[in-house]
């Protein structure tokens, strides 16, 4: 589950280990991806697939080029499909079709 975050300037720890844009925290952001692919798991219900949260950042700069926080890893957008492309590929064309078609049938849009 990938969530895209447009942002400028430079993401910060705090003191206690927390991730900032400026005056703000992104904890809630992190958390709501981290909800987002709990919820598409539920969906999802191969052993084959993890569900795992990502937040990807255009524009801001990202310390270290990748941090994970909240146990989900924060990249540079640049850097998404590189990272993806190291992932193990799991799963087939055919069966990547299958998931896909159930993942429609059971998602509903947002409102």
């Amino acid at each position: 589950m990938i969530d895209s975050k447009q942002y400028r300037g430079r993401l910060q720890f705090d003191p206690s280990g927390q991730l900032w844009h400026g005056r703000y925290p992104l904890a809630p952001a992190l958390g709501a991806v981290s909800f987002e692919a709990d919820q598409a798991a539920l969906v999802v219900t191969d052993p084959d697939v993890v569900v795992v949260p990502v937040m990807a950042v255009h524009g801001a700069q990202v310390p270290w080029g990748k941090v994970v926080v909240q146990g989900v890893p924060v990249v540079p957008a640049r850097r998404l499909p590189s990272m993806l492309r190291q992932l193990p590929a799991v799963l087939g064309p055919e069966r990547v079709a299958i998931l896909a078609d159930q993942a429609r049938v059971r998602f509903h849009a947002a409102a």
